[in-house]
């Protein structure tokens, strides 16, 4: 009975594991198969001891000949407190902060506030208390003068998918056959983290909480996140077209020449991409390269 028990238990956590994991990389993190050494915006460092290591995040500089500098911050929607705080403080630096957000220009979140209503952002959030970390709409300050807002509307995504007989069903199994299809070619180094074996051992550990936020941290930066090739990136409304609304913003934002530090700041599914258009249409050499802590456990 205890092990009929356990697999229940373990189907259900790897199903609501996968579904999470889905959350977070659909629009926090990812890496081009293509230029993974140029283009990589998350990846997990290994700690010393068992369920030990960091999630982290990139901001990425470049800049171009009339002295621009231009930084793609790479985001996870759920981090630490200290990340948020950490990245609240690296954005009184910049002229202006293009930033990722599926609403109306003028509905700024809320500092502290309960944050999305969606049924995706209810279920981030229901994860961040399970993995006792933070939710970026509830953490970060999107109320400076410096942020401005580079993304679709609601009724722009909703119009565009329409376009294109698109739905989140289907977004979500195009994602996960591209995910599977990678899968399938890379070495056994890159096996998921999430293992049947893997995710029994986490149901055994004294801390399931620590286990479990292990995981989803080396399986967010195992591969890089959702393995995405440029084509089906520009197919997806999710990806290619919001991109092409952050590009939009920055073209505008590039014809003042007073601006000298410039940031995007999107989930890095985002990034290779944009990284794609800015260094191929728009001029912009990479400079620059650090790293932040998104999660760290325990």
């Amino acid at each position: 009975m205890k092990n009929d028990r356990y697999i229940r238990t373990l189907r259900s956590y790897s199903f609501l594991n996968l579904l999470g994991i889905t959350l977070l990389l659909l629009s926090s993190s990812g890496y081009s198969a293509d230029a993974q050494e140029e283009t990589q915006y998350v990846r997990f460092i290994e700690g010393t001891s068992q369920w030990q290591g960091e999630l982290q995040t990139a901001i990425v500089s470049f800049e171009n000949d009339a002295g621009v500098k231009l930084n793609l911050v790479a985001a996870v929607h759920l981090g630490e407190e200290e990340y948020y705080a950490a990245l609240n403080e690296y954005f009184t630096t910049q002229d202006v902060v293009l930033y990722e957000l599926v609403a109306e220009a003028n509905q700024i979140p809320v500092q502290g506030a309960a944050g999305s209503t969606s049924l995706i952002g209810y279920m981030q959030q229901s994860l961040a208390r399970f993995l006792n970390v933070g939710f970026q709409l509830n953490e970060i300050d999107y109320s400076p003068s410096n942020f401005l807002h580079a993304d679709l509307t609601p009724s722009q995504l909703e119009a565009l998918m329409a376009s294109k007989d698109e739905n989140f069903l289907s977004m979500f199994l195009s994602l996960a056959m591209a995910q599977m299809a990678e899968q399938s070619v890379v070495s056994e180094e890159s096996t998921s983290s999430l293992s049947m074996l893997s995710l029994l051992r986490a149901l055994n550990s004294q801390n399931q909480n620590n286990a479990f936020k292990y995981l989803f941290a080396a399986e967010l930066g195992r591969s890089g996140g959702v393995i995405v090739g440029a084509e089906l990136e520009q197919q997806l409304t999710i990806l290619g077209d919001r991109n092409k609304a952050a590009l939009r913003v920055l073209d505008e934002v590039l014809q003042n020449p007073s601006l000298e530090q410039v940031s995007i700041f999107y989930g890095a599914a985002h990034m290779p991409g944009i990284e794609r258009e800015i260094t191929s249409a728009l001029g912009f050499s990479r400079s620059g390269l650090s790293w932040q802590s998104a999660w760290i456990v325990p």
